[in-house]
């Protein structure tokens, strides 16, 4: 019969094959485990992820700008995560009351859920009605006074929303209904995956969440399409109409300095050191010569030297050419 070991005899035997492996210097390197669950494989891809963060960036950037503006403060919205879950996992993370909005987009047509912190919602109704803001420490229903203020605001993410995924897939995003509690929400079956986007709304030092929950299906559709894959892994080839106009009047509102070049000289060093004020230095350019032009080391213009009002001013004469 097997003798049973005891605690003791268990410990000192583990500290001895301790000792014999440090002695033997037969010590493996600790090797970099990644984590992985078959059971949620990760279904969005690194191009695609990156894709969605550029997104939902210009999504936080736009909506933060907005969002300040309409509460007279600042207000600095930051992208936290974005996360592959079951929708089950999604609907549990959500503490009844919530203030969920059910919105849909239809070109693919499917709805999706964003999900605002009751205690934001109840901050920014107090703030647009004029008072001074305070986030609550009790949670409470929002209602449904709050829901009709809050519904210009959530319209106005509804927007950003369809602007800012339209260079991927052009859709409208309509608002369909608000709930409170999140077993009331079923857009997908519980063990079908979605791509939930958490966002952080900073307010006074004192921040808040913001998430949209996306179908996986949905997204799927939109990023499996030619014309996405085609961006994703060359790019746009074609600027917009709004890009190259925004490009053009960046460019005519840039600074550029010219500097004109009157003539040259070459004296000795020895005259150089012997200079004073009221000296004449002979320049080797005549008067009738075309004075050169330049930005930034490059020839661009011939002018004439003259004067208007009280300031020496250069006159152009012509444009050089681009060589070749």
């Amino acid at each position: 019969m097997a003798k049973i070991l005891s605690q003791e005899e268990i410990d000192a035997l583990l500290s001895n094959v301790s000792a014999d492996t440090e002695e033997s210097g037969e010590i493996e390197p600790k090797q970099k485990v990644a984590l992985y669950d078959f059971k949620h494989p990760n279904l969005v891809s690194k191009e695609q992820l990156r894709l969605l963060e550029t997104i939902h960036e210009g999504l936080c950037r736009n909506f933060g700008v907005f969002l300040s503006a309409q509460l007279r403060m600042i207000v600095e919205i930051n992208l936290l995560a974005i996360d592959q879950i079951m929708y089950s996992e999604f609907v549990m993370s959500i503490a009844p009351p919530s203030s969920i909005y059910v919105c849909e987009a239809d070109h693919p047509t499917s709805q999706f859920v964003l999900e605002i912190n009751p205690q934001l919602s109840i901050f920014i109704v107090e703030r647009l009605f004029g008072g001074q803001g305070s986030l609550v420490n009790e949670i409470r229903p929002i209602s449904i006074i709050e829901q009709r203020v809050m519904r210009r605001v959530v319209d106005r993410i509804a927007f950003e929303i369809s602007k800012n995924w339209g260079n991927v897939a052009s859709f409208r995003t309509d608002i369909k209904r608000f709930e409170s509690n999140p077993e009331f929400v079923q857009i997908v079956s519980s063990s079908e995956p979605v791509v939930v986007v958490s966002m952080e709304v900073k307010i006074h030092g004192t921040s808040s969440l913001m998430n949209i929950c996306y179908p996986y299906l949905w997204i799927s559709n939109i990023l499996s399409t030619p014309e996405v894959q085609e961006k994703i892994l060359f790019g746009s080839k074609e600027s917009t109409e709004e890009e190259r106009a925004l490009v053009e009047y960046n460019l005519s509102q840039t600074q550029v300095m010219l500097r004109t070049i009157l003539g040259t000289s070459n004296i000795s060093v020895k005259d150089f050191l012997e200079l004073k004020s009221g000296d004449v230095i002979k320049l080797n350019n005549r008067t009738n010569e075309p004075l050169e032009i330049y930005a930034h080391k490059k020839h661009v213009f011939n002018a004439v030297a003259g004067i208007r009002g009280r300031r020496y001013a250069a006159r152009i004469l012509d444009v050089v050419e681009k060589e070749g």
